[in-house]
């Protein structure tokens, strides 16, 4: 497991350092350690401009709106405030040195910047000046030699220089805190709360003037992250796999046998549900009540009886067969489609006329009382819509005409009949009726899926 810290540089091969501007997304690590003093300071340098700061993909970081390619300081310190709950909500822990509570106004668009702006407190808990209060003091106590972030402590013990401490008195802190770490007086300096699904491990800091670095906090601090997250710690070193251990080879190996046949079956289960779900998107066609929706169900039912899908270069869609194109608007009501249908696809075609001088054919897809069984359907297509097709000489194709096409030509229709329906589809005028060339197929009745070889 990666440990993030941020603004408390710490030595080791597990720890990413990175300041709050050029971090990562913090909710990306299951342990996150910060310098509560550190980040403090650092927001205020940026929000008076004193030096330059950039977030994670090198976009500088301003005290104002975004513009010209710049970071809002308010909409980062926003995200990272979330980024933050999110993390505790999947369960991290996150690891704050802390120091007293102070506030800053001096973020444009962020109402009062505090300490601890960042980090959710337990319920009837807040980190204000109730709950931490500013000291100083070079050593501290264990008093639960069990919470592995004793282990941490105890790399920079010598260094020392606690700069806050917890008022036991203060609402929630009784209930909530878990004390491993005093005071020589007595007062709280390491806590350990619960916030929402994490957990929130409260540190003394470390002098900034100490000579002798604490080489081995980024190794202990890892550790004891992984024992809290119940994570077998510790990198295996390079001479582990020299010591045989009986039958520990055999067992390496049957692993990786049933690994492979896991990912062979994952990749057989993946082409199984794509195969299934673009089968099934035929099927939509019928019920579908979404323009949208019904146009990706009847791009499928075209490329099944032989057309190919295209879009013209502003995006329109356009079935093509040899040489010819078909610009196709898919409409879906749960009364009859109408003249909505008509505009649209004139909107398309003028489109062409004017960029190309030339009039292409057009298609509407027409799914009306969608939300009716097709076999109850009375009147799916208004008569309006049927007139202005054939006055202005474009095709309106029933989806259960469709449907029908589509079944067919699962069921192995000659490719004599396929070509047949893909020429009416592309030069009626008016509504295309399909029932001389495939058997109407209502929902229920046998797709005939089997009947015959399909090689899709």
């Amino acid at each position: 497991m990666r440990v993030l810290s941020i603004s408390h540089r710490m030595p080791g091969i597990e720890i990413d350092n990175h300041s709050l501007f050029n971090a990562p997304t913090l909710f990306d690590y299951d342990a996150i350690v910060i310098d509560a003093g550190g980040v403090f300071d650092s927001v205020r340098a940026a929000a008076r401009g004193e030096g330059e700061f950039l977030t994670h993909a090198d976009v500088p970081v301003v005290n104002g709106a975004p513009i010209d390619g710049a970071a809002s300081l308010a909409a980062l310190l926003q995200r990272r405030r979330d980024e933050v709950q999110r993390a505790l909500e999947r369960g991290a822990t996150v690891v704050v040195y802390a120091c007293a509570p102070s506030h800053f106004a001096g973020v444009a668009g962020f109402t009062g910047v505090d300490t601890y702006f960042y980090l959710p407190a337990p319920d009837g808990m807040a980190w204000d000046a109730a709950t931490i209060t500013g000291g100083e003091g070079e050593r501290a106590v264990v008093v639960d030699h069990d919470h592995p972030f004793v282990r941490v402590f105890e790399t920079f013990e010598r260094n020392l220089l606690y700069r806050a401490y917890f008022n036991e008195r203060a609402p929630g802190f009784a209930r909530y805190a878990k004390v491993f770490l005093r005071s020589p007086g007595g007062a709280p300096v390491g806590v350990e709360f619960p916030v929402l699904a994490g957990r929130v491990i409260f540190m003394p800091a470390l002098s900034h003037t100490a000579d002798d670095f604490a080489s081995n906090e980024g190794a202990a601090t890892a550790a004891a992250a992984d024992e809290l997250l119940g994570i077998a710690s510790g990198t295996t070193p390079y001479w582990a796999r020299d010591i045989d251990v009986p039958g520990l080879a055999e067992r390496e190996a049957a692993v990786e046998r049933a690994q492979a046949a896991r990912d062979a079956a994952q990749a057989e289960l993946d082409a199984a549900t794509t195969a299934a779900a673009a089968r099934a998107s035929i099927r939509g066609v019928l019920w579908a009540s979404g323009n949208a929706s019904l146009l990706s169900a009847a791009l499928a039912c075209a490329e099944a009886i032989g057309f190919e899908c295209g879009h013209t270069p502003e995006g329109d869609p356009v079935l093509l067969d040899g040489d010819a194109q078909v610009h196709v608007v898919a409409a879906a009501s749960a009364e009859a489609v109408g003249m909505s249908a008509h505009y649209r696809l004139r909107q398309h075609v003028d489109r062409v006329i004017a960029e190309r001088a030339f009039a292409p054919r057009g298609l509407v897809i027409a799914n009306g009382q969608c939300l009716a069984s097709p076999a109850e359907r009375q009147r799916e297509i208004e008569d309006s819509l049927r007139v202005a097709a054939e006055a202005t000489r474009y095709a309106v194709l029933p989806a259960r005409a469709l449907f029908a096409a589509a079944i067919a030509a699962l069921q192995a229709a000659s490719p004599e009949t396929l070509a047949a329906v893909r020429q009416r589809i592309c030069g009626t005028d008016g509504i295309v009726a399909l029932d001389d060339l495939v058997t109407a197929h209502e929902p229920g009745a046998d797709s005939g899926e089997g009947a015959s070889p399909d090689p899709a």
